[in-house]
């Protein structure tokens, strides 16, 4: 239920901004939030009729060229310069996907578990839901009553330790957006131009995959590999590689910084480790939460601390 709460809070930071313009022009909140929310959900319903058809129609050839690159790479282990025989090829790779399946089957067991592990999902998410709407509608006043119940001192440090943490995942939540077009679209262009298909199923997994900072992106990018692989071979999937690497610069040195500017500047080492904490810890889940999670509380840190250089969670953006 934790995590559904905090999960609300996304949407919350997206849909922020219009509804607090609506309230300011004099627009009741329960009206200006509705109003906000009836038109996000109409404009994702309309990406998804587009989107969906296409990526559905694309992924059966996607799962196919898959699974011919992994073929193929198992082939050049056997005849390439590593010297494994087929028999050892073909025992480490049984071993693996031996693993993978019983991680699938511990993830299955731990989070599908039949009846209850739906009512679950479902709860969670109509959780979600209701804390973003009152969030829109009610966060700015709660948070004014909260502080007025406080003393001058407190009421400040709070309204400053609020305001860091909202406004940090706010920009986080756009920023990765706009990060994830860009990385996106940059591959999708480079895909076009060496000529490999299923351009918008693998742009669609690059967007995806920016939701994890630095890891997310490039491992959907080698799924775009793999499939150059397959349909153009080594040449073309070292071509894609090179524009995967590529766009992974683009994003690491420009457009991160432009987006984010000083509200994400962790250490790429702590980014990476909370990362694996919080997947290893709570699943996809707590490696989708655990960099804003992260952000936001160094912010906080940064905004309330009397000696910024001297505090100790400042390293995470210091190292």
């Amino acid at each position: 239920m934790v995590l559904s709460v905090v999960i609300g809070l996304f949407p919350a930071a997206i849909l922020w901004g219009p509804v607090q313009s609506l309230k300011r022009r004099g627009w009741p909140p329960i009206v200006a939030t509705w109003t906000v929310i009836l038109g996000a959900v109409m404009a994702l319903v309309g990406v998804a009729l587009v989107v969906i058809p296409q990526l559905a129609a694309g992924f059966e050839p996607l799962g196919a060229d898959l699974v011919e690159a992994y073929e193929a790479v198992l082939a050049w282990l056997s005849d390439g310069p590593f010297g494994l025989s087929p028999q050892d090829v073909e025992r480490y790779s049984q071993q693996l996907l031996e693993q993978l399946r019983e991680q699938a089957a511990g993830l299955g067991s731990g989070l599908l578990s039949g009846a209850a592990a739906v009512v679950e999902i479902v709860t969670g998410t109509i959780l979600a839901l209701i804390v973003a709407f009152f969030v829109l509608k009610d966060g700015d006043r709660v948070a004014a009553r909260i502080a007025d119940r406080m003393s001058p001192r407190s009421a400040d440090r709070f309204r400053r330790g609020a305001a860091a943490a909202w406004r940090t995942l706010n920009r986080y939540v756009k920023g990765l957006a706009i990060t994830g077009i860009v990385d996106a679209t940059a591959i999708a262009i480079g895909l076009l131009i060496v000529g490999v298909p299923l351009v918008l199923p693998l742009a669609i997994l690059v967007f995806l995959g920016a939701f994890f900072p630095l890891v997310g992106a490039f491992l959907s990018g080698l799924v775009a590999v793999a499939v150059a692989l397959v349909n153009g071979g080594w040449t073309d999937a070292l071509i894609v590689f090179g524009i995967v690497l590529g766009v992974q610069q683009l994003e690491g040195d420009i457009v991160m910084p432009l987006v984010f500017g000083r509200t994400m500047q962790l250490h790429p080492l702590v980014v990476l480790l909370v990362i694996a904490v919080g997947g290893v810890a709570f699943g996809i889940p707590g490696a989708f939460l655990a960099v804003p999670i992260t952000a936001v509380v160094v912010a906080v840190d940064e905004e309330l601390a009397t000696e910024k250089d001297r505090s100790f969670i400042s390293v995470a953006k210091n190292m």
